[in-house]
């Protein structure tokens, strides 16, 4: 089972998690639920450090787990990243109970000894490759809209109809639980007015009020992610960026 332990600072905001442990519902390469959460809370600590720019007390690595406390208290920023990836846990726990255990820790004295000491006890090893796959086209087309500013006001995510791969499902599945979890953010965490369109493997929003600081770190989070995986395998997922387009 992933447990994923997530510590709120005193104002209820997140200030750091620890995630550790596999799900037990697929071989390595083929294990949904571990990827998912893999993403969701490696696309979060890269938001909140390459976008953001935050320091963090401490962060450790281990293959199926991470470690992430902040140095300074969160705000509302790290907020909106951290509920981007709070809203996509909820949703595998939802689906998958058994494989997910979701905790939520006040930052006391006790806890915060306790966080640092999962942290530090963390053994770094190398992650394992995953499963290669061979497709013809590039399965998943990312567009992502930007105003005359630069900032996002939009995108649409549309997967190919083509039967999909067993090889492919877990680039796949991550990849729409970011979006996903990023859409719900907007909508029912930071409560924006939204135009969108869902269909199946299609979602397409935009914004009707005008973008900020906090929509933006939410779509940069979710941007970040995505080309992360569109380097890791290009054939699965192309982004590409419209300035001043329209969804």
């Amino acid at each position: 089972m992933i447990v994923a332990e997530i510590y709120k600072h005193s104002d209820g905001k997140v200030a750091a998690f620890v995630f550790s442990g596999h799900s037990g519902s697929g071989s390595h390469g083929y294990n949904i639920h571990c990827a998912q959460v893999s993403m969701l809370s490696q696309t979060a600590f890269l938001g909140i450090r390459q976008y953001l720019n935050r320091d963090v007390a401490a962060e450790n690595f281990e293959h199926g787990g991470l470690g992430v406390e902040l140095k300074n208290p969160p705000d509302e920023l790290t907020e909106a990243v951290f509920q981007t990836m709070l809203i996509g846990l909820r949703k595998i726990k939802k689906l998958a109970p058994n494989d997910l255990k979701l905790k939520v820790i006040p930052l006391s004295t006790a806890a915060e000894e306790n966080l640092q000491s999962k942290i530090n006890d963390m053994t770094p090893s190398a992650n394992k490759p995953l499963p290669k796959v061979e497709v013809e086209d590039v399965r998943i087309r990312a567009n992502i809209f930007r105003n005359a500013d630069g900032k996002v006001v939009g995108f649409s995510v549309e997967e190919s109809d083509a039967k999909p791969l067993k090889e492919f499902m877990i680039y796949s599945e991550s990849i729409w639980i970011l979006v996903r979890s990023s859409f719900y953010c907007v909508k029912d965490f930071l409560k924006r007015d939204l135009e969108f369109k869902w269909k199946s493997r299609r979602l397409a929003m935009t914004l009707k009020t005008s973008p900020d600081e906090l929509t933006e770190a939410v779509f940069q989070t979710m941007i970040i992610g995505l080309r992360e995986v569109e380097k890791l395998a290009p054939q699965i997922v192309n982004v590409t960026e419209t300035l001043g387009g329209d969804t």
